[in-house]
């Protein structure tokens, strides 16, 4: 008997072990559609997350003044928002997604800062997800503020679409670390009341325009500034 309990003691330990793996981040739908995604500190999430990787992208390099904004609505398209966007594509079907096909062929525009490939696939990987309007939250790790993680990431997503090539639009060029360093330090109240969406600017001076980085990336912004552009 007491080699059976020994036994059974044993199992329910190794059964208890074996139950530790990661959490499972559970979507939160809304009233309007979207679904929030809040994983807990240090609990990575796969969802590709809208609100923080797609719109961002769309928004800077399609809807940059004179192309695809409000203003302009060039060949009648508007990919400021969700709806907007979604309009273009086919969820789990990039072949039928001409807002996704198009991209590195004509669009953006040639002599525009053009999307990377990880951005390009980051886009095909939200589609094959089903094209979701994941709103993310919790999305980064603000215990890491270099330049070289997450900062370059964040300008690449957030800003080159119009400060990408030299001169950059407003003549503001963040294309590399030096520039990025040189334009942000000698305008460093006006960089953070523009990321901040602060009411003491128009909203043509807030960037990203149409959309303002959640806080935990413009705390990471915060800090790498504070922490003196640590490359």
């Amino acid at each position: 008997m007491k080699t059976l309990s020994t036994l059974i003691l044993t199992l329910l330990i190794l059964f208890s072990i074996s139950c530790t793996h990661e959490a499972i981040v559970q979507p939160i739908y809304t009233d309007t559609g979207s679904i929030i995604v809040d994983p807990p500190p240090n609990v990575k999430s796969d969802t590709v997350c809208f609100n923080t990787e797609i719109l961002p992208l769309y928004t800077t390099y399609c809807s940059s003044p004179g192309c695809h904004d409000a203003n302009s609505h060039e060949e009648g398209v508007i990919l400021t928002t969700y709806a907007q966007i979604k309009s273009g594509i086919t969820a789990k079907n990039p072949g039928r997604s001409p807002y996704y096909t198009i991209i590195g062929d004509d669009m953006p525009p040639k002599n525009s800062p053009k999307m990377t490939s990880d951005q390009i696939a980051t886009i095909l990987k939200w589609i094959n997800q089903g094209a979701l309007n994941t709103n993310c939250i919790n999305s980064c790790d603000t215990t890491k503020f270099t330049y070289t993680n997450p900062i370059q990431a964040l300008i690449s997503t957030n800003c080159n679409g119009c400060h990408g090539v030299s001169p950059g639009s407003g003549n503001v060029y963040l294309g590399d670390y030096a520039s990025a360093k040189a334009y942000i330090s000698a305008n460093q109240a006006l960089f953070i009341n523009a990321i901040t969406h602060s009411t003491n600017l128009t909203p043509a001076q807030r960037m990203p325009p149409s959309n303002k980085m959640v806080d935990c990336q413009i705390s990471q912004f915060e800090k790498w500034i504070n922490a003196g552009y640590p490359q």
